[in-house]
């Protein structure tokens, strides 16, 4: 073989050595289909997450619409609307979350029956219901939170193998092309830096595999002062080793574009709750400066709404933005003026959600 072809072969190896996860989700056809544990626990927690702001916001709609308007049948549609997001919820909730959902199901019940019998009497049993859905959504997200930290740790060790497998071609071209063993060492040196990273954010199991290859390493190191054929066959070996252990420990986490939607539909949500608090808020002088430190919670909200947004500013967004910074000024001054604009706000926040579905 030519020096020329040698060079050509062991650059296009190293280029994969970098590129090594997106790689080897097309050399496992049947690990592509597969997502890792981690990857659909995160997933199912999010899912949880934006179906439990669905209840929040459903919850303070019924309470809206109960003592706001004095309309029994449309809390009663909207509690009902609870309900169904709780069983949405309850499909891809972990078992302690799934017991909250379950005791908080029955609340909702509860609360149905008595707007039924009572009606506007029945408004007092709807503030603390909102806030129990709040300490379950909170839950949620802790879990949700409490997953990703777990997919980072995982995407950090496949990546740390992916720059030692990357270091360890890039010896074998020097090994093969310069025939230089003192930088031959200094690409293993890096192998081993990248390992003991990839071994500080393993799992146990993983970092006993990771600590074979960083024997592995030191031991072809220790060969290449003597006997370089033999350095060749053991970085060979080693090579296809952590390959093996990059194939076996997954593959790169591609975050789809249903993740990316979860993400900004649950913003939406919480927004939609904020300016929700805000209208209940304007009943009130003693509470208008709630209103307005609700305001801004939903401006906030609307923000990482559109950091979410894959493809430009959205336009929508940007309105609403605008609208609440109007409300906003005339909270103080003009409080009938105030809870129209809110209302409009509220209509516009209920419209965007039903736009991204």
């Amino acid at each position: 073989m030519t020096k020329r072809m040698i060079i050509i072969l062991l650059a296009f190896g190293l280029i994969i050595g970098f590129s090594a996860p997106a790689v080897f989700a097309a050399d496992q056809p049947s690990r592509a289909k597969a997502e890792s544990q981690s990857e659909k626990q995160w997933q199912k927690a999010i899912k949880t997450q934006v179906a439990l702001a669905k209840v929040k916001v459903a919850l303070l709609q019924a309470r809206s619409e109960l003592w706001l308007n004095k309309n029994k049948e449309a809390s009663d549609r909207f509690l009902n609307e609870a309900k169904t997001y709780l069983d949405e919820a309850y499909q891809s909730a972990d078992k302690s979350t799934r017991g909250q959902i379950d005791a908080l199901k029955k609340d909702v019940e509860t609360a149905i029956n008595s707007v039924r019998k009572k009606g506007q009497q029945a408004a007092s049993k709807l503030v603390g219901l909102a806030d129990r859905s709040e300490t379950v959504l909170n839950a949620a997200i802790a879990e949700t939170q409490a997953k990703a930290a777990v997919l980072k740790k995982e995407t950090a060790t496949r990546m740390a193998l992916a720059q030692a497998k990357a270091a360890q071609l890039k010896a074998k071209i020097v090994l093969e092309i310069d025939k230089s063993p003192e930088k031959v060492k200094q690409a293993l040196r890096e192998t081993e830096r990248y390992l003991a990273e990839a071994r500080a954010s393993a799992s146990k199991r993983t970092a006993l595999e990771i600590e074979k290859l960083q024997s592995q390493t030191q031991e072809t190191r220790k060969t290449l002062t003597g006997n370089t054929k033999k350095a060749k066959i053991k970085l060979d070996t080693l090579i296809a080793h952590t390959e093996e252990l990059l194939q076996a420990y997954g593959t790169r986490v591609r975050e789809s574009e249903e993740m990316g939607l979860l993400r900004k539909r649950y913003a939406q949500l919480e927004a939609q709750a904020s300016l929700l608090k805000a209208r209940l808020a304007t009943e009130k002088e003693a509470t208008y400066e709630q209103a307005h430190y609700y305001l801004d919670e939903a401006k906030v909200w609307y923000a990482r709404a559109k950091c979410e947004a894959k493809e430009g500013v959205d336009q929508r967004i940007d309105a609403i933005e605008k609208q609440i910074d109007d409300a906003k000024l005339t909270v103080k001054k003009k409080a009938k003026e105030a809870r129209q604009g809110i209302t409009d706000l509220l209509n516009r926040a209920a419209d965007i959600v039903k736009k991204e579905k």
